[in-house]
């Protein structure tokens, strides 16, 4: 019994002692981790310590620009019902800014504080943009670091509109109208300061406009086009519901004006030309096959010398002029992967080694710096060598390559690929790089086909023809285009 009345009397004490000790318990405030610096953004964490059963009337944490905290930045959280960690979020910092900060507590009426930390808010930084060359409407996503809500970006001096911020890491705008200049710095302002990307953006160029319609508002198909320094001449062929063409119409881009040419041989259609030749072609179908005309011409400036006739039937073929001699690529009836070369001095044609593909009108073929090119109806450019006799595969065009009869003209150091049949996307190929651009759509009506093209004083002209099946009055629409305006 006396050991048990001794046992009771400790628990007692044991008791009373451990009461003591949880009131006199102190109650502490720390401010424990810097869990997230951005640009304009902190989240930091603190505790409130203590084995006691505790309620904050408040807590959070104070920023401030000083050690002193003289001009504090309240975080509250509001109250806090029991011990334990805590964590604060708050933006609207500046950027690479010195902050102290330390958590609080207020509990039976004091007010408790946990150490100052200093810490730093972060720098933007750019990483990247894309994409690089665009229209204006489309989405841009410029990636970097620290870039705190209320970003603006500028296309040149045009704000864009931030459509969202992800992560402070990852802006997405909506490219803004171009002003005139194609090629424009990318700038962000944050809180009052402008941060420029190295790289520049490019807008999606090539202005067109409309010059002229055909004259007498006809529509020819199958027809043959040049161009030297007397003007465009486009004509032969076959008038829509009705017979071939007789003559050619010249464009004369200066004064923007149409006179008619006389051609004297016969009429045809299909037929080949370059600036200083004509050939080839064929008559009006009998029985479903066609009857071939092979007179070759000479082209002095509007005026036409019969030079011979050609030795064998050419429908739809290729011609390019390369150190005065006339190349000809392909053609239909058979003739799709046959090269032949005329000799002006001889006045003589021999066969060179076959294409490696089949070439027709459904390409296109053009001449860079001496070099001979050629677009075939599966995509693929070719450089054809005359030295050598030897092709290579050079590029492949990337667009929409319709229903055959494609452009290409050349300025500079740069080919103008494309306009296909019943399409209106035309690609830029810089031929040193061999990288490709879109440029902008023709306007006009969308279903037509080129009738002829040449470029002038750094523009190229088109000349449109809606499909035949189309009815009604529409016309050949004569565009020109400027590459590189908006």
């Amino acid at each position: 019994m006396q050991k048990l009345r001794t046992a009771f009397v400790f628990l007692m004490l044991f008791a009373s002692w451990s009461c003591t000790e949880e009131e006199n318990t102190p109650i502490l405030v720390s401010t424990e981790d810097i869990l997230f610096v951005g640009g304009d953004k902190l989240r930091v964490s603190g505790r409130l310590l203590t084995n006691r059963e505790v309620f904050a009337d408040e807590h959070g944490f104070v920023f401030s620009t000083d050690a002193s905290f003289s001009s504090p930045i309240l975080l509250s959280l509001g109250e806090k019902k029991e011990p334990g960690r805590f964590i604060g979020e708050k933006n609207g910092f500046k950027i690479g800014q010195t902050y102290f900060v330390k958590a609080f507590a207020e509990v039976d009426g004091q007010r408790l504080e946990g150490q100052a930390v200093e810490l730093k808010t972060l720098s933007p930084s750019i990483a990247r943009f894309s994409p690089t060359y665009s229209s204006a409407g489309n989405e841009l996503v410029i990636e970097g670091k620290n870039f705190p809500e209320g970003t603006q970006v500028f296309f040149g001096s045009q704000q864009a509109q931030v459509l969202k911020n992800v992560f402070e890491s990852k802006i997405t705008v909506k490219i803004p109208p171009a002003t005139g200049q194609v090629v424009v710095p990318i700038k962000l302002l944050i809180q009052g300061k402008e941060y420029t990307i190295p790289t520049s953006f490019e807008y999606q160029a090539g202005k067109y406009a409309k010059v002229a319609d055909f004259p007498g508002n006809l529509r020819i198909y199958d027809n043959t086009f040049f161009s030297n320094s007397s003007g465009f001449h486009v004509g032969l062929g076959k008038i829509k519901l009705g017979d071939n063409y007789a003559g050619f119409q010249r464009f004369n881009p200066a004064t923007g004006t149409w006179s008619e040419v006389s051609f004297p041989g016969n009429r045809r259609r299909f037929a080949f030309a370059t600036t200083n030749y004509l050939g080839g072609g064929a008559l009006e179908p009998s029985r479903d096959q066609f009857v071939y005309d092979r007179s070759l011409w000479k082209i002095n400036g509007s005026t036409f010398e019969r030079l011979g006739d050609l030795p064998f039937n050419s429908r739809e073929a290729l011609a390019v002029e390369w150190e005065g001699k006339l190349l000809l690529f392909g053609g239909l009836d058979g003739a799709g992967f046959l090269v032949r070369s005329y000799d002006p001095q001889s006045r003589s044609w021999s066969n060179k080694q076959n294409a490696p593909v089949s070439l027709s009108r459904n390409g296109a073929a053009f001449v860079w710096n001496a070099r001979v090119m050629v677009l075939a109806s599966n995509g693929q450019v070719w450089e054809y060598q005359p030295t050598s006799d030897t092709w290579q595969i050079v590029t492949t065009y990337p667009g929409n390559k319709g229903q055959g009869f494609p452009i290409a003209e050349v300025i500079g150091k740069k080919a103008y690929l494309g306009l296909y049949r019943a399409t209106q996307e035309l690609w830029e190929l810089n031929l040193e790089t061999l990288t490709w651009k879109v440029k902008n759509q023709i306007i006009g009506f969308p279903q037509s086909i080129n009738s002829g093209h040449f470029q002038f004083n750094g523009s190229i002209y088109f000349l449109r023809a809606p499909e035949e099946s189309v009815s009604g009055s529409l016309t050949m629409e004569l565009f020109k285009f400027d590459p590189d305006a908006i």
